[in-house]
């Protein structure tokens, strides 16, 4: 009886409201009464109030409709999400198809707002929803506060005028308020450069036109290519073309989404975020995003079947059982002369001679190693390799850090769609998604890039790809002895096991780390909600490799054995994994870095003495490692040839 009742009661509410609106529209809302509510709907006012507080509320259904649309248009994931302009566009269509049939009841509630609080204060509540989530895509306040007006503004010409199209008026006053964002852009880089105030605007804009461009070509489309070229779409005076061979951008930092799961080619986990290269470029390209910390107190060490807290932090240090109390000791006093930038590691070649050197015990010496692995993502004889001052700087920023180890919300298409809508909405980029360089030469002072699609010539051309392709690339050319040292150089690669599970199967960690076997397994859904369907469950294991074999059949036992290992892992911290599993992604040699920070490698210059192009990239020189790497370079060409391109302005 009580379903009956509330579906009969939602059915004359809802009669009630079609009725209500039928009368706003035909007849304007001021010029409806409550009492003509009731009388088309043939009900007694204590049924009317007993459903609504006024005719205000009836209002709110239609506020409701665009209230859930902004709602929905928000929760998109950035992969989902191909073009920013697009993205915001779509959101401003839909509100407008919302309401396209109600031109009079739109009118009447234009002008109430005016002088009604009731309408005013509803009209405002759905406006400051918009303004909160456009701002979480467009970090701009200036720019979504016109965004709004032109929408608002599309709506009172609408309103004013018989039989136009609302989707296609906002359409066509969208691509103005574009267009003119773009030239307001390049506009305020002469104003500032000339220091000049009130000039005219059209003037500007002929100037700018009329000054001659920088072409630039961008070879690769990774975070260290899109960073680069992110940095130079807000210089004034350059255009170019970013090329990517694949039909993605983001390299080895791809996003994808299976099964309501959002998966990874490469760990989003970021090391020292707050000292990390990503902070400033966050604040110098205006991008916005959240990041999330591993619980530290979840974070594990397993040494011979035995579990310890790991030493992340002194609370962890004080009660890990990987050292005994003396050893600790030690190790506090290695981590303070490293934030001291006073430990001896920084003046021996490599850790591993610092080790042979250090009269420190045993585990004392195996922990730093093990840091090593899990930091630089390579085996104990690889991690004995790295310089020691790549050790010291590293580590002195690491154990500096509030925050050491975080996951961007979101995945790296977070970070990947953002560079990508900075390019994007300059107008002066081209990404050339699908189209791979196949040759570089240099004529007329000019270099010449061939593709199977075209030819056309630049001014400056960087590398943003693996050191090993760019070697590849330049063979043959006249700077191919130059690029020879760099061409030998040793990727970092590991195993990855991603599995998605339907529920959560365990939770007793949110990282785990087996010392014996050197891998480990992180419950990315514990730190990232956002990747997985409600009650889900996201597991990613990592396997450090060796790349040293007698042959092709040793490294397939190799592989096979270390995939049963981190099966074991699993099935040992996450019984009944196997049942739950949704999605499983299993790459047995998965690039990490294109080049490996060790002695026996050398990091590429961003600039080669006898070669004109620059470079970037995790195998290129910058700081960090990893990503950061990648993101430090592209940021150094890219001010490097800003710097390059500044010439006196001419007023």
């Amino acid at each position: 009886m009580n379903g009956l009742m509330r579906s009969a009661t939602r059915k004359k509410r809802e009669y009630m409201i079609e009725v209500a609106l039928r009368l706003f529209i035909e007849r304007g809302y001021e010029q409806v009464s409550v009492d003509d509510i009731i009388a088309a709907t043939n009900t007694s006012k204590g049924t009317f109030y007993h459903y609504f507080k006024g005719k205000d509320e009836i209002l709110r259904e239609i506020f409701r409709k665009q209230i859930q649309t902004i709602s929905e248009w928000a929760v998109k994931t950035p992969s989902q999400v191909q073009s920013l302009e697009g993205h915001i566009n779509r959101l401003f269509l839909d509100l407008a198809s919302n309401i396209q049939a109600y031109p009079r009841l739109v009118r009447s509630l234009i002008a109430l707002s005016l002088q009604n609080e009731s309408v005013k204060k509803i009209e405002d509540e759905q406006f400051q929803l918009l303004f909160d989530r456009l701002l979480h895509w467009l970090p701009e306040p200036n720019k979504v506060r016109l965004l709004i007006t032109a929408y608002r503004g599309t709506l009172w010409m609408w309103c004013s005028q018989e039989e136009v199209d609302l989707p296609g008026l906002m359409r066509s006053n969208l691509a103005w308020v574009w267009s003119g964002l773009r030239l307001e852009q390049q506009e305020s880089s002469i104003s500032v450069e000339t220091r000049q105030v009130g000039l005219n605007a059209s003037w500007l804009a002929h100037s700018a036109k009329e000054e001659k461009k920088m072409r630039i070509a961008i070879i690769g489309g990774g975070l260290s290519g899109l960073t680069a070229a992110a940095y130079l779409s807000e210089q004034q005076g350059v255009e170019g073309v970013l090329f990517e061979r694949s039909p993605q951008l983001g390299g080895r930092a791809f996003t994808y989404e299976k099964a309501g799961f959002t998966l990874n080619y490469g760990a989003h986990a970021i090391y020292g975020i707050d000292r990390h290269e990503i902070s400033t470029m966050e604040r110098e390209l205006g991008l916005s995003f959240s990041s999330k910390q591993v619980d530290k107190r979840k974070v594990m060490y397993a040494k011979h079947d035995q579990l310890t807290p790991a030493p992340l932090d002194f609370v962890n240090l004080m009660r890990t059982e990987l050292l005994n109390t003396m050893q600790k000791v030690r190790f506090v006093g290695e981590i303070t002369a490293i934030i001291a930038h006073i430990h001896n590691v920084k003046n021996y070649e490599t850790l591993g001679d610092y080790l042979a050197h250090s009269d420190a015990d045993e585990d004392v010496k195996e922990l730093w190693e093990h840091l090593v692995c899990s930091n630089f993502f390579i085996t104990p004889e690889e991690a004995r390799k790295v310089p020691g001052p790549v050790i010291s700087e590293y580590y002195h920023n690491l154990f500096l850090s509030s925050r050491p180890v975080n996951y961007v919300l979101g995945s790296w298409a977070v970070i990947t769609n953002q560079l990508r809508q900075k390019i994007e909405i300059s107008s002066r980029w081209e990404l050339a998604l699908q189209e791979g360089v196949e040759s570089i030469q240099y004529a007329d002072r000019k270099y010449q890039l061939k593709t199977k699609n075209r030819e056309e010539s630049f001014d400056r051309v960087i590398f943003a790809m693996p050191v090993q392709q760019t070697c590849k690339l330049l063979r043959g050319t006249p700077w191919e002895p130059f690029l020879a040292p760099y061409e030998n150089n040793t990727a970092t690669e590991v195993m990855v096991y991603d599995i998605g599970l339907n529920r959560v199967v365990a939770r007793p960690f949110s990282y785990i780390s087996d010392m014996d076997n050197k891998m480990f397994i992180s419950d990315v859904s514990a730190t990232d909600h956002t990747l997985v369907p409600e009650g889900g469950q996201l597991l990613q294991g990592i396997a450090y490799l060796s790349d040293s074999f007698a042959d092709e059949q040793e490294r397939k036992q190799y592989l096979d054995k270390k995939t049963k290992q981190m099966e074991d892992l699993f099935d040992h911290y996450y019984p009944g994994w196997r049942d739950e599993t949704a999605v499983k992604r299993v790459s047995k040699k998965a690039m990490v870095s294109s080049v490996k920070n060790i002695v026996t490698n050398e990091l590429l210059p961003t600039r080669l003495e006898h070669v004109p192009f620059y470079f970037c990239g995790d195998g290129c020189v910058g700081k960090g490692e990893l990503a950061e790497r990648a993101f430090s370079s592209a940021r150094l060409v890219a001010k490097a040839i800003i710097e390059d391109v500044k010439v006196p302005a001419r007023v």
